[in-house]
């Protein structure tokens, strides 16, 4: 029945539920971090993850490259075993006439991108992280956890396969980002789920 204002009363259990239901699917919509499987491997998509923000941003306006380090993981259930992880660095620039970023991988097989809006700078980045899925368990629940990191101006471009930046050394930077959650440091994870789940999709171009 209608109230005095013409609009009809909904039970206020019947809103609740209603409103929960409608923020389970904004969240399922949404996830912050979304794992997918190659025939040759794993890698994720991220909608809403933007590090091309704050410090590092301004210092890329002032015509200063920004390297980024990625840490894609494996871990057990347990999430105290890691059962693979991989790493890759990114360096960015920013073109003042253009207004565009441009990303160079610089770990495992060099190659880049240019012209990028900032949304397509870090998808590329994302797009160009993965590792082989053979090994890992397929029929076990896992959680699959992303890192990135801002290279602070101080540090060094070193790769991490030269000399005194070994992949120890980068465990290292990111066990301390983490613990000491740094502004320029974010951490997405998914899971539970299992690897055998997820539908093999073809080959992606640039990975």
């Amino acid at each position: 029945m209608p109230n005095g204002h013409g609009c009809l009363r909904i039970p206020y259990a019947r809103w609740v539920a209603a409103a929960a239901a409608l923020l389970l699917c904004l969240g399922l919509a949404a996830p912050d971090l979304i794992v997918n499987r190659t025939e040759e491997g794993i890698y994720v998509t991220a909608p809403r993850l933007n590090f091309l923000t704050g410090k590092p941003l301004e210092r890329l306006h002032n015509g200063q490259a920004v390297a980024f380090d990625f840490q894609l993981s494996v871990i057990g259930q347990s999430k105290t075993d890691v059962l693979r992880r991989g790493f890759e660095r990114f360096n960015i620039s920013w073109d003042l006439w253009e207004e565009k970023f441009s990303v160079t991988r610089m770990r495992s097989s060099r190659s880049s991108a240019t012209h990028l809006s900032s949304q397509a700078a870090e998808a590329w980045c994302l797009d160009n992280i993965t590792f082989p899925a053979s090994g890992l368990p397929l029929d076990q629940p896992v959680y699959v956890r992303l890192e990135v990191r801002a290279q602070e101006p101080k540090e060094s471009l070193a790769l991490a396969d030269e000399p005194g930046i070994s992949l120890a050394n980068l465990i290292e930077v990111f066990s301390r980002a983490s613990k000491a959650r740094q502004p320029q440091y974010w951490k997405l994870e998914a899971g539970p789920l299992r690897l055998g789940d997820l539908k093999a999709t073809a080959a992606r171009n640039g990975s």
